[in-house]
């Protein structure tokens, strides 16, 4: 269910309240590498104090020793293998991915789970360069080539109002009452919307993806 309140208070992307709501669903257990870890280890989507599962960060960023190093656009040949790999916000930095997606196969157990998202309709954000926004059919097409089975992808929002809103929270955050007032408008029109629609504004405005695979 949907925490209406932190998505019209809290004052993180609303892709990124989105993604937490999402993630916080899943039941995770076993020894887990989450790729595109900050360093700020609050803001990752693991748990680094988790009593039911073990996580390991990793970063193209070498600053923090505690950090696995691996970097995704060149062949891998890590020795550990991991039950479950989440990968949020990274995909869309790296300007080819075939190999990235081999890599995450590869670095996963037979029967491994992979946790991803991706954002769609959302602003150019450099880390450092920005190269792509993929669609639902693309990311389970690309996941299915790579081997991966049981592909579900699920788009994130509600419609077009709050994808039009989380365009502009970057400057919205700075008006906080202005701010909220118009979040809580865009998921009333969105409701109002889809309501009326005979198609699901949410897939057809979505602010990001979140998919799902498994490794035969």
């Amino acid at each position: 269910m949907m925490n209406y309140f932190n998505l019209i208070f809290s004052n993180n992307s609303i892709l990124r309240i989105l993604q937490m709501n999402e993630f916080n669903k899943l039941k995770i257990k076993g020894n887990c590498l989450e790729f595109g870890a900050n360093h700020n280890l609050k803001r990752n989507f693991l748990d680094n104090h988790s009593t039911k599962y073990k996580t390991t960060f990793s970063n193209i960023n070498r600053k923090n020793k505690n950090f696995l190093y691996l970097d995704l656009q060149k062949k891998t040949n890590h020795k550990i293998k991991y039950d479950n790999i989440v990968i949020f916000n990274v995909l869309e930095h790296l300007s080819d991915i075939d190999q990235p997606i081999e890599n995450l196969y590869f670095l996963l157990k037979k029967k491994g789970n992979l946790y991803g998202s991706t954002p769609f309709i959302y602003r150019v954000h450099g880390a450092p360069n920005d190269y792509h926004r993929f669609t639902a059919t693309f990311i389970k097409k690309i996941l299915e080539r790579k081997n991966f089975t049981n592909v579900k992808v699920y788009p994130l929002g509600l419609g077009p109002f709050l994808a039009s809103i989380s365009l502009l929270r970057g400057y919205l955050k700075f008006i906080p009452f202005i701010n909220q007032v118009l979040i809580f408008i865009s998921i009333l029109l969105d409701y109002i919307l889809n309501f009326v629609m005979k198609t699901n504004a949410k897939q057809i405005y979505p602010l990001g993806y979140i998919f799902i695979a498994k490794k035969k």
